[in-house]
């Protein structure tokens, strides 16, 4: 890259990896804050925590990366148009190429990083997560509960055994009100933790299940020789579903056995995860296509960088939002794994047509306009506030 571009490189670089940290340190705390729950008395499991959290971080800082380098990107460009350096080059007869080059060359990197982390680090990261909290549960339950005592496990699932020996538990009774509809009461003679393909597993024997709907109060009871339930939730196991989609490797997925109980009850669950993992990288392209449409003409300093910023953020989060949306309708029917496919490609493709026709939307009547109203109500609140919110200005200071 020349000078000019790899100035701007660094520059967006910076801004995208503030905003990464930023992005990723607020979505951290509200995940580790969510499963604090799972830490005991133990010190091993105190211990545990920051092993379990930093398990959060691939996942976390792959789910954000494309918002962050469309943040770094739109801040880049803007700190150009602000410092008149976007104008000089224009006047000095420099090509839009030499805006495009890096901010590409940025995309095009954390798009790499979103399909390794997809592919290697996700799936690897999720079992260690996952296997992390189970190790935890399972300790709870076989050293910390006491007998005869009832135990807030999490919040809304209460458990008591009558005798513990080391894995195996006598008498044990588990009541689950996590889902507002329905209570769910496990009654089992001995519960086992078992060991199956690496994982941690609390198994029911013997027992009955009591379900209850709270809407109209009916009760069914269901007897059981053997009920499975998940140690990272303690949620029943389903279908003999021993491992989580997240937590398989994307061979596994794309050569799934035959004989998977879950694969055949529910093959589609794999195209939704191959599919998710074979389309995030295209999502940072398509931010950076996007951030270079608003935010990569030379504008005067009177024109302010808010409007760019806003329309950034908002095309990104539509378009994310609908591929959200598109994903969550594979598991009901496979041909919607196309549309997923198609969304984010389209996205590229009709970005790529809006920077060949040099189309600046930002200019666009209706974007000035709700700018306009977006400052002027601004001011208008500005002005009706109390003086005492301000201290040593005065409203319109």
């Amino acid at each position: 890259m020349k000078l000019i571009e790899r100035y701007i490189f660094k520059r967006a670089l910076a801004f995208s990896a503030g905003s990464l940290a930023a992005l990723v340190l607020i979505v951290w705390i509200v995940q580790v804050l969510q499963r604090l729950d799972i830490v005991r008395t133990s010190a091993t499991a105190a211990g545990n925590i920051l092993w379990i959290a930093l398990m959060l971080m691939p996942d976390l800082a792959a789910g954000v990366l494309p918002f962050a380098i469309l943040i770094g990107s739109i801040q880049a460009l803007n700190s150009l148009n602000t410092d008149s350096e976007r104008a000089v080059i224009a006047a000095a007869g420099g090509s839009r190429n030499v805006i495009a080059k890096p901010i590409l060359v940025l995309g095009f990197i954390g798009a790499a990083i979103v399909l390794f982390n997809s592919n290697v680090v996700g799936p690897a990261a999720s079992s260690a997560f996952q296997n992390g909290v189970r190790a935890i549960n399972a300790d709870a339950i076989s050293l910390f509960l006491q007998p005869g005592r009832f135990e807030k496990v999490q919040d809304g699932l209460v458990m008591s055994i009558e005798e513990a020996r080391g894995p195996n538990v006598r008498g044990l009774f588990l009541s689950d009100t996590r889902d507002p509809t329905l209570d769910l009461t496990y009654f089992a003679r001995e519960a086992t933790i078992v060991e199956r393909l690496g994982q941690s597993y609390l198994v029911l024997d013997d027992g009955q299940l009591h379900r209850r709907t709270n809407a109209d109060g009916a009760v069914s009871i269901i007897e059981f020789q053997t009920y499975a339930f998940d140690l990272a939730n303690l949620r029943p196991v389903e279908t003999g579903d021993w491992i989580r989609m997240s937590e398989r490797s994307t061979r596994d997925l794309l050569n799934p056995d035959p004989n998977d109980r879950v694969y055949q009850l529910h093959p589609n669950q794999f195209v939704e995860e191959l599919a998710q993992r074979r389309t995030d990288w295209l999502y940072a392209i398509a931010f950076v296509l996007w951030a270079l449409i608003i935010a990569g003409h030379p504008r005067t300093n009177r024109q302010g960088a808010g409007p760019a910023m806003g329309l950034g953020l908002a095309g990104a989060l539509v378009l994310k939002a609908l591929g959200f949306i598109t994903l969550s309708l594979v598991s009901d029917n496979a041909a919607y794994a196309g549309v997923v496919y198609a969304l984010p490609i389209s996205a590229i493709l009709l970005d790529l047509w809006l920077v060949w026709r040099n189309v600046n939307p930002v200019d666009m009547a209706v974007v000035r306009w709700t700018s306009d109203a977006i400052r002027r109500l601004g001011q208008a609140i500005w002005r009706i506030l109390p003086t005492r919110f301000f201290v040593g200005r005065t409203p319109g200071a």
